[in-house]
């Protein structure tokens, strides 16, 4: 391992070093400091990590070993590139929808053209257990997905040029989760069409992979379930300004004197409209962040999703929603404002 290491060890330095460039484009660009390059390199470093420490790894190829060095440093570069773009001041959800499919577009084409040289291991490639356990499968597997995965970037490119953004998105998803389905059932089917064959012998389930599994799944379940229907929000009103203050999203700080007129509306006017969310976090239970509506355009939205009235400002001639977690919520929030401005309908 300390040999490996020793070989590659420009390349290590060089591209966790690519990985960290989006920290000084966000600080230059946004003003702030950008988390997501810190997680990749500790991915990026943990994935080398278990590479170069397993035994069959080592006999990898050059460029297999090059694809698992320069994929994360090329995923961060990426989302550097779509967080600058999000948080930027210009009509952007059409930009960055294009700039997501076409860069993981490029990403599945470059995997699935070095997919039939990857080795069998643990680290890189389809990793599901007929593979593992079969070298005849593996390499089937591997040269059916990188077939796959060529067509998923090439189709994912395609849905970069469509006009429509709201159609792009939907195919793009259905690109991703085909790329990542297809493959895994042609292994499964290869596994068993070798049984039938009498080449391998039917495996049968271990308890304790039983366990693992079941518990992959519920920790799945948990996380989903946090990720789709949590969220709080707190409006704390300061002497000259008030706070919407969360724990799931950046705070949104008003000042009073900002406030040109509020309006208290029963039910929200957005629910008769279509659109969308440009940069911010919406779930089951919240909605954070930027949005963009035929009747407000670009405006900024912090409100809860079981609540149906809402407040309206209007901010500098910028548009901001917010409510609470109910009518009464709502209301008590539009008195309050009110009193502290002076302004309202």
């Amino acid at each position: 391992m300390k040999e490996i290491i020793r070989e590659n060890r420009g390349k290590l330095i060089v591209s966790s070093l690519v990985i960290l460039l989006p920290l000084l484009t966000g600080w230059l660009m946004l003003g702030r400091v950008l988390i997501q390059p810190f997680f990749l390199l500790a991915v990026h470093w943990i994935c080398l990590w278990v590479t170069f420490r397993d035994q069959r790894d080592r006999k990898q190829s050059r460029k297999a070993i090059g694809l698992i060095v320069w994929l994360l440093p090329a995923m961060s570069l990426l989302f550097g590139t779509i967080s600058v773009l999000a948080e930027s001041k210009m009509r952007k959800y059409s930009a960055v929808t294009a700039l997501v499919c076409f860069g993981f577009g490029v990403l599945f084409l470059v995997c699935g053209n070095y997919f039939p040289k990857i080795r069998r291991n643990r680290t890189m490639g389809i990793k599901v257990k007929w593979a593992l356990e079969n070298e005849e499968n593996w390499n089937a597997t591997h040269r059916f997905g990188g077939k796959v995965w060529v067509a998923a970037g090439l189709l994912a490119m395609i849905c970069s040029l469509f006009a429509e953004y709201e159609i792009a998105i939907v195919l793009f998803t259905v690109i991703v989760l085909l790329a990542a389905f297809v493959p895994c059932l042609y292994s499964y089917l290869y596994y068993r069409k070798q049984v039938r064959e009498g080449s391998v012998e039917k495996g049968r389930r271990k308890p304790g992979t039983v366990i693992f599994t079941l518990a992959v799944v519920v920790g799945v379940a948990v996380f989903l379930g946090w990720t789709l229907f949590t969220g709080d929000m707190e409006i704390v009103y300061g002497e000259n300004s008030f706070t919407v203050e969360t724990g799931s999203w950046k705070d949104l700080t008003v000042e009073y004197s900002e406030i040109e007129d509020i309006t208290y509306e029963p039910k929200d006017p957005s629910d008769e409209v279509s659109g969308i969310r440009t940069n911010g976090l919406g779930n089951f239970r919240v909605s954070m962040g930027s949005f963009e509506n035929e009747i407000y355009g670009d405006y900024t939205r912090y409100t809860y999703a079981a609540c149906d009235s809402c407040v309206v400002l209007n901010v500098s001639g910028k548009i901001v929603v917010i409510n609470g977690e109910n009518d009464e919520a709502t209301k008590e929030i539009y008195d309050t404002l009110l009193e502290k401005t002076g302004n309202g309908k």
